[in-house]
């Protein structure tokens, strides 16, 4: 029988990103199919992305299922053959906030020119989406007929309901406060905004607000904006662990635009929008959701002061639970294997 090959693209990052990693050792489980990954971050240094983009051609060119979890340019700007699959698994599991094709001509978007120019988000057959809301913004955002739309989680949902107590522990060691705070009675608030281009997040203003004798806050930044904060001492700015596994020692989670806001109600602990600039964010990037009108619209705070306030009052799950399931609306169970069990179908049909 013929061996199946999956190519996985990513340029995220230069080595691979969660989901990638637990999908490679999930299709390496499978018989008679061979697992290629290239990970590398498009950076100044064009004449090492040239070469690396050079050999992302050679493996799509023998490969029966390709997929790619962003913007690939050998995959959208040249035509695939009609018996190979290009799936693409986003990077993020929801569209709360906009992008593709939904902000060109924006501040924050690409060129409308350039974007066609090189055929952005071009030549998808499936696109891998956790609910229906969010499958007509990828649709948008792709510029893709529905019909490509696979319901299918992405691997990270595996991981962030895992049991780890291993990295818990790690965690505490690294940052005892944390864990003598759970002791005393403290609560672990995690904040993680999204990423800002051209201008860093506001920190300061929840850190001043929030009762340090009831309250540990660990902040996840994006690397760009640590530098440029004015930090404020007893506040843990990390940059050792994911934001997934800090997930597992949070009380409280706070975020924003991010699709970490759906992924963090797999936890299903008390989570908070803290949208300071909503406005200014919306005409720079785009929103897909109105927080005003989701279930959790009582947890969305434009002031500091109040969403600390906040912190305090009963927290209503069973509205988290609700949001959840308007954006996760599919299958959780080992979405890993149903995945990878997907691709292989597809390598299987054409055998």
């Amino acid at each position: 029988m013929k061996e199946g090959k999956v190519t996985i693209l990513s340029r995220e990052s230069d080595r691979p990103t969660l989901d990638i990693s637990l999908l490679e050792q999930e299709l390496k489980k499978r018989e008679g199919i061979k697992v290629v990954v290239l990970c590398k971050m498009l950076k100044h240094n064009y004449f090492s992305y040239f070469a690396h983009t050079l050999r992302q051609i050679r493996e799509i060119r023998s490969s029966d299922v390709i997929v790619v979890d962003t913007y690939i340019i050998p995959v959208s700007l040249f035509r695939h053959r009609s018996d190979q699959t290009v799936i693409q698994m986003w990077h993020a599991l929801g569209a709360i906030k906009q992008f593709g094709w939904q902000t060109v001509g924006r501040s924050d978007g690409r060129s409308g020119r350039i974007s066609k120019l090189m055929r952005m988000h071009a030549g998808y057959d499936q696109i891998v989406c956790a609910s229906d809301v969010t499958a007509k913004y990828f649709c948008e955002a792709f510029r893709a007929a529905a019909d490509k739309i696979v319901k299918l989680g992405l691997p990270r949902i595996d991981y962030i309901k895992k049991e780890y107590p291993e990295m818990v522990g790690r965690i505490y060691e690294r940052y005892p406060q944390l864990a003598e705070g759970k002791k005393e009675g403290r609560k672990t608030v995690l904040y993680v905004p999204t990423f800002r281009r051209g201008r860093p997040v506001d920190v300061k203003p929840l850190a001043d607000s929030i009762d340090r004798e009831r309250y540990d806050l660990v902040v996840k930044l994006h690397p760009i904006d640590e530098e440029q904060i004015e930090k404020t001492e007893g506040v843990i700015y990390d940059r050792e662990f994911d934001s997934y596994d800090m997930l597992r020692v949070a009380d409280i989670v706070i975020s924003d635009y991010s699709s970490y806001v759906i992924e963090a109600t797999l936890a299903d602990k008390p989570l908070y929008l803290y949208t300071y600039d909503i406005d200014e964010y919306r005409e720079r990037v785009g929103l897909n959701m109105d927080p005003a009108s989701e279930p959790i619209s009582g947890c969305v705070y434009t002031d500091a002061a109040s969403l600390a306030d906040a912190l305090d009052r009963p927290y209503d799950m069973e509205k988290l639970r609700l949001f959840r399931k308007r954006y996760i609306d599919i299958d959780t169970e080992n979405c890993t294997k149903q995945l990878a069990d997907h691709i292989v179908s597809l390598i299987g049909e054409r055998r």
